[in-house]
């Protein structure tokens, strides 16, 4: 099928009106926008790995993921995904300048 040939498609046909549609109605509102709820904008500029560097730092004895990871949280007083603090965990110790040192599996400190 061609790229045009979609076009002839009538599910698509639908959706593009419903889509179509509710584009009017936003723009025939005035209503305010809304502010994201996205947590990962809150966490822009580097506040995590500062704040796991902080923790690890404030704890002066090798930590465990997920205490780093709770500790981080309770530090920013918000939610951060695990996979975030994990992340830049690992790749802390790929880098040979980082403070970063893995002792075990799962078991960070800090230099």
């Amino acid at each position: 099928m061609g790229l045009l040939g979609c076009y002839s498609n009538p599910e698509i046909q639908e959706r593009l009106r419903q889509l179509s549609d509710k584009l009017d109605r936003l723009v025939a509102s005035d209503a305010a926008p809304r502010p994201s709820v996205r947590q990962d904008r809150k966490l822009r500029g580097g506040i995590v790995p500062k704040a796991i560097e902080r923790v690890l730092a404030d704890a002066g004895k090798p930590m465990r993921v997920r205490d780093v990871h709770a500790e981080v949280e309770e530090f920013l007083g918000m939610s951060v995904p695990a996979s975030s603090v994990k992340n830049w965990l690992a790749k802390q110790v790929q880098d040979r300048q980082s403070r970063v040192v893995r002792l075990e599996r799962g078991r960070y400190r800090l230099i």
